[in-house]
């Protein structure tokens, strides 16, 4: 699949990115950082997060404008066919904007290419719902992946992973649902499924889907946890053989799924911790969170207050425990956040803003932004 944004300058972007957050771990100098970003030049427009969003909501608009005004041109719009074929011509405008956007503009993930992209996307399966009215659930979403995935695979938007991940699922529930046997072992096919698209997330090194990755990471560490998780296959058996009952009743392979609860979260946090890596360990963390609450909602003999007492205590206890213990980096792992002057600039740009002074830090200098020059774009 062809990619839509410039893949020389994506990788430059994350080079940069990784300079900077070196820059503020002093192990390069501004200079040296200005030096990265001479030799390895982007020229993508990317604005600010609240840019961002006003661009995206004003590209919903203008999209639904022009699906309005096409339709005083098609025939008879009250007819599936007349609304499928505009919806059709607004699908394809929206893509040629979109890539004429991207070539002309240098758009990347700037909001308007988001919107037109989702645009697109909804406006061709408007037929699908329109022709195949009573279709199947699992038949919409095989024909929704067969427009996400090629959609992901060319613009890597953050949406895309998600829709997908979604869909599979949805097939996989769908189809396991409508036998017996499959919903005794649907638990056991989340997981599968889940670890299977970890693995092959994990697999990918290109960075023009870094992002992509990361959120099939997290999503399939999760999914895979829930599966196992006894609270939760004990209730959605409850609600999917139509137990109306106030405590759902045991399940089989009870001390099974005791087993995947609490060790699946230590697993998670082992390794997180053993390969550095920041996303197994805050999805264990959240997990074993979880895992307590799964044990306390059963078994445990205090109320709730006491439990929320109880598990605060134990957490900052840990919390402070493990931030005096990895003052002194143990293993490749201390407690120094990854961008400790994020917030330090915040706090400077704020006080400098009530108090009427410019901040005397290098690289916050208010005036010459590329939005009314009040730092509303990405540069102060």
């Amino acid at each position: 699949m062809i990619k839509a944004y410039n893949q020389t300058w994506v990788e430059n972007l994350h080079i940069q990115r990784r300079a900077s957050e070196w820059k503020s771990k002093n192990l390069l100098t501004a200079d040296q950082e200005e030096q990265v970003k001479a030799l390895l030049p982007e020229k993508f427009y990317r604005p600010g997060i609240f840019v961002k969003i006003g661009l995206f909501f004003f590209a919903v608009i203008a999209c639904s404008f022009f699906a309005g005004l096409l339709s005083l041109f098609v025939g008879d719009t009250g007819s599936d066919v007349s609304f499928s074929t505009a919806s059709l011509i607004c699908c394809a405008c929206f893509l040629f904007y979109l890539e004429y956007l991207i070539r002309t503009k240098n758009l990347f993930h700037s909001g308007v290419d988001n919107a037109l992209l989702y645009a697109a996307v909804v406006a061709a399966m408007v037929p699908v719902f329109l022709l195949f009215e009573h279709a199947p659930l699992w038949l919409y979403c095989v024909i929704a992946l067969a427009l996400v995935i090629p959609a992901t695979l060319r613009y890597a938007d953050l949406l895309g992973p998600i829709a997908i991940f979604g869909l599979v699922f949805t097939i996989v529930a769908e189809l396991m649902m409508k036998f017996t046997a499959g919903k005794a072992l649907l638990p056991f096919a989340v997981m599968i499924l889940s670890g299977s698209i970890y693995v092959l997330a994990r697999q990918s090194r290109d960075i023009y889907y870094k992002e992509c990755r990361q959120i099939l990471e997290v999503l399939s560490l999760a999914t895979f946890y829930l599966g196992g998780n006894y609270l939760v296959v004990r209730e959605l058996n409850a609600v999917i053989n139509g137990l109306n009952l106030s405590v759902a009743p045991q399940i089989a392979f009870a001390p099974l799924f005791y087993f995947f609860t609490f060790v699946i979260p230590v697993a998670y946090v082992i390794f997180g911790l053993k390969n550095a890596d920041r996303i197994l360990l805050i999805v264990g963390l959240v997990a074993f969170a979880f895992s307590a609450y799964t044990y306390l909602n059963y078994f445990s003999p205090l109320s709730a207050s006491q439990e929320l007492v109880l598990a605060g205590t134990l957490l900052i206890s840990a919390a402070i425990a493990l931030i005096k213990y990895l003052k002194t980096p143990r293993g490749g792992i201390s407690d120094e956040q990854d961008r400790r002057n994020s917030l330090a600039n915040l706090q400077a740009i704020i006080a400098a803003q009530q108090l009427g002074v410019s901040p005397g830090e290098q690289g916050l200098e208010f005036g010459g932004g590329n939005f009314g020059g009040g730092g509303a774009g990405e540069v102060y």
